[in-house]
Formats: C-alpha cells, sequence, structure tokens
C-alpha cells in the first residue's frame, strides 16, 4: 500500500512538473514574433505530415510493432501540441479554433487506436488531414 501511494506521488510530482515547464514555455511564447509562430506550427506540420507517412509504411510490417506504437505516440503528442496552440478566448478565431480541434481529435483518436489496439484503418484519414494542413500552412504569409 505505501509503495502504490509513493508512485503516485511520484506520478503527482511528475504532472505538478510537467504543468511548470509547459507554464514557462508558454510564457516564452508570448515574447515570440509572428514568424517565429509561423516557424514552429510549420514545423510541427511537416513532423506530422512525415511521421504519419513514415507510420503507413511501417504499419504494413507486423514485425515492427513496437516502432509502429512509437510512432503514433509521436503523432499524437505532436498533434496535442498543435491543440495547445489555438485560441478559444478571441471571438473571432473560437469557430476556426474548435475545427482544428475536431481535426486534431480525429488525427489523436487514430493514433490511440494503432498504439492500443494495433487498429490501422484511420491513418489515411490522418494522413490526408495532416498533408492538407502543412500544404495550407505552407502557403500563409508567416507575415499575417
Amino acid at each position: 500500500m505505501v509503495v502504490l501511494y509513493c508512485k503516485g506521488v511520484m506520478e503527482m510530482n511528475k504532472k505538478v512538473e510537467t504543468t511548470i515547464q509547459n507554464t514557462k514555455v508558454m510564457e516564452k511564447s508570448e515574447d515570440l514574433s509572428p514568424k517565429d509562430r509561423y516557424n514552429i506550427i510549420l514545423k510541427l506540420y511537416k513532423g506530422l505530415v512525415d511521421n504519419l507517412e513514415d507510420l503507413h509504411t511501417k504499419s504494413k510490417d507486423t514485425k515492427q510493432t513496437t516502432k509502429v506504437s512509437q510512432l503514433a505516440y509521436k503523432v499524437d503528442r505532436i498533434a496535442a501540441g498543435l491543440h495547445y496552440t489555438l485560441d478559444f478566448e478571441n471571438e473571432k478565431t473560437k469557430s476556426i479554433s474548435e475545427n482544428f480541434r475536431e481535426l486534431y481529435r480525429h488525427i489523436r483518436f487514430a493514433m490511440k487506436m494503432v498504439y492500443e489496439k494495433q487498429e490501422f484503418k484511420f491513418i489515411d484519414s490522418s494522413r490526408d488531414i495532416a498533408k492538407t494542413l502543412y500544404e495550407s500552412w505552407v502557403k500563409i504569409k508567416p507575415t499575417i
């Protein structure tokens, strides 16, 4: 019982530490220029596309289940990072943010299906979403 309690306390400390680190990152991100923010999101979209393509090719090989699960988890984390960039407080961007949230949720759900159940039926739709987002973001000027 003591071991479980200690383990729970350690987990809680990790969560608090992560929250503090994320808060520091958020505070620093407010100092970024629009061009820097554009480039960060561009890199996240590029990572999303590249990792989904890699996941798609590796998903056909049944011997690489560990690598596939790791890639799916990585894609899930990238989509979660993109989710944190959304602005729900601004009334002008709220509906757009809600639409993006649904796209990121779809990708995250697809990745959870991969790394929890080894089901790959949503990979193609996730790849299409990621490609469209990346191609659209590349066309936007970073000075906007």
